[in-house]
């Protein structure tokens, strides 16, 4: 896992850097110095628009996955956070729906998960206030990768 499989690092284990996912607006209000890659790329799109929108309001995935494990529906999306070969899913729809701080415990490690009102989730910790890393994935990417990942329940 955290292997790259091509290029210069091929076979080289990477390290996930932490991330969060906010719009833009949310960001940059946190962190207002933040610099940005033109999106002059020479090729006509419009990076306003989320290519994938119509994809996830679709019930059926693009392409045969296997077996999914049916603990939420296979096109739910996930924040999901692995510490020490423990994995854990935490549906998206339930954070933002539940704003606030969240925590938990994931291999014996305290999390804090930071949802604003938006329902972004703005920070992931520890409870020395480390940032820890997160995946934001489809569910049946996520449980794929992690066949004996735990689901967040409330």
């Amino acid at each position: 896992m955290n292997q790259a499989i091509s290029g210069p690092m091929a076979g080289k284990t990477l390290t996930q850097l932490p991330a969060v996912r906010t719009q833009w607006k949310t960001w940059t209000k946190k962190n207002p110095s933040t610099l940005v890659l033109s999106d002059e790329t020479g090729y006509s799109r419009d990076y306003s628009i989320d290519p994938y929108e119509g994809y996830y309001s679709v019930g059926s995935l693009m392409f045969p996955v296997g077996d999914v494990r049916k603990d939420l529906s296979a096109k739910a999306r996930v924040m999901g956070i692995e510490i020490s070969q423990k994995a854990k899913a935490y549906p998206l729809e339930w954070l933002r729906a539940n704003p606030g701080i969240l925590n938990d415990q994931l291999a014996g490690v305290p999390i804090r998960i930071e949802v604003n009102p938006e329902g972004e989730v703005v920070s992931v910790t520890d409870n020395k206030g480390s940032l820890i890393s997160a995946t934001f994935s489809y569910w049946f990417a996520w449980q794929a990768f992690y066949p004996e990942t735990e689901v967040f329940q409330k």
